[in-house]
């Protein structure tokens, strides 16, 4: 089960899986063992493993964003796109685009 998680659509383990898992594991010890025992690891180290954290899950997840998220934006966006590029822009039916329609506030 766990290799199924490291592997890739083809099914060889992938690197920046096994490199994220090993970088998770790793924080997860220091933080255990900072708040258990030492109390002493600065938050800028923290700041650190967080930001190379986020480096590798953007290597990870990046080439699967392009492949399935971004063509859904892409359609959204066209259809929007499209609704808006249609013509002459539809006036609401609503009263006062009657001509009869007489504004009595003055």
């Amino acid at each position: 089960m766990t290799l199924e998680l490291l592997a890739d659509e083809n099914g060889k383990p992938s690197a920046g899986r096994v490199l994220l898992v090993a970088t998770l594991a790793f924080t997860a010890v220091i933080i255990t063992f900072d708040s258990l025992l030492w109390a002493t690891v600065p938050n800028a180290a923290y700041g650190l493993l967080g930001t190379i954290f986020t480096g590798e899950l953007a290597w990870v997840a990046g080439p699967r964003i392009g492949k399935y998220l971004l063509p859904q934006i892409g359609a959204i966006t066209s259809g929007i796109g499209a609704a808006l590029i249609r013509g002459e822009p539809r006036r609401p039916e609503l009263l006062d685009n009657d001509p009869a329609f007489r504004d009595d506030e003055k």
